[in-house]
């Protein structure tokens, strides 16, 4: 179960980095984000998505076409 939990959370972790980078964040956000996402996976991938959005909206494209 703690494995099921620790491979999730490195997931979320690895996705909200890759995130980060598609925003245009620094490495350093980067990383923090990284840190962030193994502790609170879900929800950072939350915001973090959210700013996905709001990003492709402000350069006219759908945000369907983002993933």
């Amino acid at each position: 179960m703690k494995e099921q939990i620790a491979i999730s959370n490195l997931t979320c972790g690895i996705i909200c980095a890759k995130w980060a980078l598609d925003l245009g964040y620094s490495q350093t956000r980067q990383l923090l984000f990284l840190i962030g996402g193994l502790f609170a996976g879900p929800f950072i991938l939350l915001i973090l998505y959210v700013y996905l959005i709001r990003k492709a909206s402000s350069d006219g494209q759908s945000g369907g076409k983002i993933i």
